[in-house]
């Protein structure tokens, strides 16, 4: 690169005339020199201030995309440089005339346009030569060089873009940067890591001693383990510690350090949250270990991609009858050999369709343990993912329910018996009715009308004698009646639908009510056994109707669908009691008829719902039925 005393020699080494000579003319003496341009891209100049003539070196027209020898005027020449840069351009070439030292000197780097539109950066030396005038001095003769400095400029602009998007992301990341010598006792740093430490924005320069003064001593024997193995071996620096606060808080940090001509350069982050996420999860993870023991409840984890299942805890081993050495269970293992046969349709059934959802599988079924033993589980666990792409996984708890199975087996054979008992006592009262009291008063009735026809007297005894009778009557008719409800004979003889029908024409007399009945035929063809509750729930419901909806119809269905047989009761009352905020109403939940509707549902295997409010009262009774 020809530097602009090299220029000065060449012009000194000529003669200065009016007609100037292109410094490019072959001279011996410039063979060196010329050389040196051409081999170094360096484009030369010559202006002839006077004529406003410019002419150009062939290397600074291949740099302006000229033709080689082009040669414009001044003005043309000047429309060259980038507009943008123009001004800056003719200011440096004007200073230069008012300096004493190197005078008329000047040097700027700035854009100029090629003739195909790109725009190149250049750095340009010239220097101007002036002639005394009785009007003063005037400038003659503008030499100079030109440098493509364009990759030059271009790899700064990279360098500064990338050193600007790094601390772009430091910044959105938060995170620190520092650096020093690796035996140096002070640490240099940015503007951030003097905030992630405590420090004014401003600091620029922290202590190690002023650190460490500030880390707790275990911390500090780590990170200087791991400093030595980064200093000796080159081992990855990745250290977490806590730092104390000037407030006195304590915050976390994460250094990532490495080793750079033997400087250590890295970046620090606030891992705070983190940790303390990791501390409620450890604490969270160890009440819910404690919780899961106390419960005896085992943990498991499927995949259902491999069917491999994970069981957590010992808790898991024990449900199954099995130790750790005989290992976990598949679901086709599960299957085939544990659950029992008669609940594996249903239990494959909501595990598809959880499965098909995403969502939770809640099972209770039994199984035959290894050793043989006859065990009732519950499952209660939900499908989710570890990540967004990651395949579905199966996590939940099982318990062993088989006391609580027993004790509702327990219960529900004493409430079958009391029931059957209730029914034999009825039996037994409605016989003794009809058999003595009934009897009794037909005595005492037909000893009252003999009285009557042999007594004399007035009218009075007459009518005295008579209001007897008819009360005798009346007591009669409603003792058979309750003798009948109590144990209605033609249930055995006449089917169930005619009983109810019976049943709901003699309520529909004495309540007032419209009470609709349909019915499907084979509700005939049900077990006695099963017959019998079904008359007592209807019983009991139209009983509650009449005493506490206020209902002017009632309808009784009793429909046949798919192997289910549905005794629908509905009213258009107000509903049964005052309600409660889960939709409830207080009778419902303490009424002794409807505890009644609840024991004998039970005893038919089958499903109760129960629907109160302003527009009546719904009573929906499902049950297992083979017709």
């Amino acid at each position: 690169m020809t530097t602009p005393l090299e220029l000065k020699q060449l012009a000194d080494a000529k003669t200065i005339s009016a007609s100037v000579q292109p410094i490019w003319v072959a001279n011996h003496s410039l063979e060196l020199l010329q050389l040196a341009v051409r081999v170094g891209g360096i484009g030369i100049y010559e202006s002839d201030l006077e004529q406003r003539r410019t002419r150009f070196s062939p290397e600074l027209c291949s740099i302006l995309g000229l033709p080689a020898g082009t040669e414009m005027t001044y003005e043309e020449a000047l429309q060259l440089i980038h507009e943008g840069d123009r001004a800056a351009v003719m200011a440096s070439v004007e200073a230069a005339a008012r300096t004493s030292v190197n005078e008329g000197t000047w040097h700027i780097v700035h854009r100029i346009v090629r003739a195909d539109g790109a725009i190149r950066w250049v750095s340009t030396h010239g220097r101007r030569h002036y002639r005394e005038t009785p009007d003063g001095r005037v400038a003659v003769r503008s030499i100079g060089t030109v440098v493509d400095i364009t990759p030059l400029k271009e790899a700064e602009e990279t360098s500064h873009q990338g050193r600007l998007r790094l601390q772009l992301a430091l910044e959105a990341a938060q995170m620190g940067t520092f650096e020093a010598d690796t035996g140096a006792t002070e640490v240099i740093i940015d503007a951030q890591e003097a905030r992630l430490l405590g420090l004014p924005a401003e600091t620029r320069i922290v202590t190690a001693d002023e650190l460490r003064a500030r880390i707790p001593l275990e911390d500090l024997r780590e990170s200087k383990a791991k400093k030595e193995r980064l200093q000796q071996n080159n081992h990855a620096y990745l250290h977490e510690f806590r730092l104390r606060m000037p407030d006195g808080s304590e915050r976390w940090l994460s250094a990532h350090a490495a080793i750079r001509a033997n400087r250590i350069f890295g970046v620090t982050f606030d891992v705070t949250q983190r940790k303390r996420a990791e501390v409620a999860l450890r604490e969270s993870a160890e009440r819910l270990r404690i919780a899961v023991s106390g419960a005896a409840l085992g943990v498991f984890e499927w995949d259902p991609a491999t069917d491999q299942a994970v069981w957590e805890n010992d808790r898991m081993y024990e449900i199954f009858g099995h130790t750790r050495d005989d290992g976990t269970v598949s679901l086709k293992q599960f299957v085939e050999c544990y659950l029992h046969p008669d609940d594996a349709a249903h239990y494959q059934g909501a595990l598809k369709e959880a499965m098909r959802t995403a969502g939770t599988f809640n099972a209770t079924c039994r199984i035959r343990q290894k050793g043989g033993s006859q065990r009732w589980i519950q499952i209660d666990a939900k499908f989710q993912r570890a990540a967004t792409d990651d395949p579905l996984r199966l996590v939940g708890v099982v318990a062993d329910i088989t006391a609580r199975k027993t004790l509702e087996q327990e219960a529900e054979e004493l409430s079958y018996r009391l029931l059957t008992l209730q029914e034999e006592e009825r039996q037994r009262i409605a016989q003794e009715l009809h058999d003595s009291t009934a009897q009794h008063l037909v005595a005492a009735n037909l000893n009252l009308m003999s009285l009557k026809s042999k007594a004399g007297g007035g009218r009075e005894v007459v009518e005295l004698l008579d209001e007897v009778e008819a009360s005798m009557s009346e007591a009669l008719k409603e003792l058979r009646a309750l003798s009948y409800l109590m144990h209605p004979p033609v249930l055995q003889s006449h089917g169930l639908r005619e009983t109810i029908r019976q049943y709901i024409d003699g309520y529909a007399r004495r309540s007032q009510l419209e009470v609709r009945f349909r019915s499907n035929p084979k509700a005939d063809s049900l077990p006695f056994r099963e017959q019998q509750p079904l008359y007592r729930i209807i019983q009991e419901a139209l009983a509650n109707i009449h005493h506490h909806a206020a209902a002017s119809q009632v309808s009784v269905d009793l429909r046949w669908i798919s192997n289910r047989l549905h005794l629908i009761i509905r009213d258009n009352g107000s509903g049964i009691g005052c309600k409660v905020p889960h939709g409830e109403s207080e009778l419902l939940r303490t009424g002794v008829g409807i505890r009644a509707i609840r024991a004998r549902v039970r005893q038919l295997g089958g499903d109760l719902r129960i629907r109160t409010g302003s527009l009546g009262t719904k009573i929906h009774v499902a049950m297992p039925a083979v017709g």
